[in-house]
């Protein structure tokens, strides 16, 4: 239900696609157009596609071989690749246009309206077949956001490290690309957790891919923000680990069964220029729930000292049938006052064309659209619901009960189409209550209508 520009093995349908050879003439016209372009449109190298295993080996050649010997075109991206596999370098780009509505009442000074959410690129680079650099760039909004930047080398079949900026190595879902999410954005779970930070991670999987693990040591990272400055000293330790105890076993009703818990801690220390507390915001983009930020007055609460994460998560998957789940607590101090929250998400789809469902995965339609022989591609239906509470220690000392609210709920629906591969057209629909502390006001509900047509390539 939620992006947060959004971010993080991912079990996605995939597609090969065979490289198309291109005359010397040709090859030199896609080269001279590939070059301005810096960056591709996903978040994560888990379901990032893979140059290496994309394009077919090549008998090597007597001469040329460190020039990119072969051009790459097709629905998982444009790019070179050398004559034996080993070097390559791959282009995707992302558009994602957003109408969204508010179904009852418009928030002043907001409106109904029509967004480019996303607009960038990624870019993917192997080198020797175990060195991948990637970095993931959004232009939206008529600016340039940095999402991703980092390199990761294999060290062994089990062992991974990454150095850079990441998605937050913390849950399925935010190590998950938001072109994979069901709803337009994450669930409500993930509101807790940060999305993205810079450090060095150690990852990888074994016991034939039923167990995978992340540990990171970041910069530390805020929830509800996306910042690439380190504004003190500590640092913070992020670990998870995620299995699939059946998935060579013959329970087909439990085989893609995953359960996985991470967690984090770290102490932040804010300023009243970066207070380092976070802003948590509604589906429709209208802030709910903040500290205290009054500059003038000099009432601003601030990260004083150490904050805890713990975060379950599962997801699972039979036949057409899907879903995840996440719950997250969080303990974090500001202006020396502890603040605890909570907050779950469950989310179910079923694809009412009968392709095998994947949790957190973009699907890839059996029958790609083709009204001339009656295919219309893949329809998924999706449901939601959620919760984020804030502990009442948070009122009125470090939050004001008049504009901060104690407990979002989220009800959501939601009906995709997916006519190509890499085409999708989204329709998520949120009903969200709020629950004021302290006997104040409880904030209107917001229903939001958000329609996106995604392209990704």
């Amino acid at each position: 239900m939620r992006d947060a520009a959004d971010g993080r093995t991912r079990r996605v349908e995939r597609e090969r696609h065979r490289p198309t050879s291109l005359s010397g003439a040709a090859l030199c016209v896609v080269l001279l157009l590939s070059m301005p372009f810096h960056v591709l449109a996903a978040q994560t190298e888990q379901t990032s596609v893979s140059a290496e295993s994309s394009a077919p080996r090549q008998p090597a050649a007597s001469r040329g071989d460190d020039l990119p010997q072969f051009a790459l075109a097709g629905p998982k991206g444009f790019g070179f690749t050398s004559q034996d596999g080993s070097f390559n370098l791959i282009l995707h780009w992302l558009l994602q246009t957003d109408f969204r509505d508010f179904v009852h009442s418009v928030p002043t000074p907001d409106r109904d309206t029509f967004i480019v959410h996303f607009a960038g690129f990624r870019l993917d680079a192997i080198f020797y077949r175990k060195v991948h650099a990637q970095m993931f760039v959004n232009f939206s909004e008529s600016r340039v956001t940095l999402l991703d930047a980092f390199t990761d080398a294999e060290l062994a079949s089990w062992l991974r490290i990454r150095v850079g900026k990441f998605p937050y190595p913390i849950t399925e879902e935010r190590l998950t690309p938001g072109t994979n999410l069901p709803f337009v954005s994450t669930a409500v779970a993930s509101i807790l957790l940060p999305s993205r930070d810079t450090g060095v991670q150690v990852l990888g999987s074994f016991a034939n891919g039923r167990v995978a693990y992340n540990l990171a040591l970041t910069n530390g990272a805020v929830a509800g923000a996306l910042t690439d400055g380190d504004f003190d000293s500590n640092k913070d330790l992020v670990a998870r680990i995620y299995a699939r105890p059946f998935l060579t076993t013959r329970l087909g009703i439990l085989q893609q069964l995953g359960i996985g818990v991470g967690a984090s801690t770290g102490v932040h220390q804010g300023t009243l220029d970066n207070p380092q507390t976070p802003v948590f915001l509604t589906y429709g983009g209208q802030p709910f729930f903040a500290y205290r930020r009054d500059r003038a007055s000099g009432d601003v609460a601030i990260a004083s000292g150490r904050v805890q994460r713990l975060a379950p998560h599962a997801t699972w998957s039979w036949g057409p049938v899907a879903a995840y789940a996440d719950a997250v607590w969080t303990r974090e101090r500001v202006n020396d006052i502890d603040v605890n929250m909570n907050s779950w998400s469950v989310i179910p789809t079923i694809v009412l064309t009968g392709e095998k469902a994947a949790p957190l995965s973009f699907i890839v339609p059996a029958h790609p659209f083709d009204l001339s022989k009656g295919h219309l591609g893949t329809i998924e239906l999706v449901g939601g619901f959620g919760n984020l509470s804030v502990g009442s220690s948070a009122f009125p000392a470090v939050a004001n009960p008049e504009t901060a609210m104690q407990r979002f709920r989220v009800y959501g629906a939601g009906l995709n189409w997916f006519p190509l591969s890499g085409v999708a057209i989204l329709i998520s629909y949120g009903h969200q209550v709020f629950t004021a502390a302290n006997g104040a006001a409880d904030r209107p509900n917001e229903d939001t209508l958000i329609v996106r047509a995604q392209v990704v390539l």
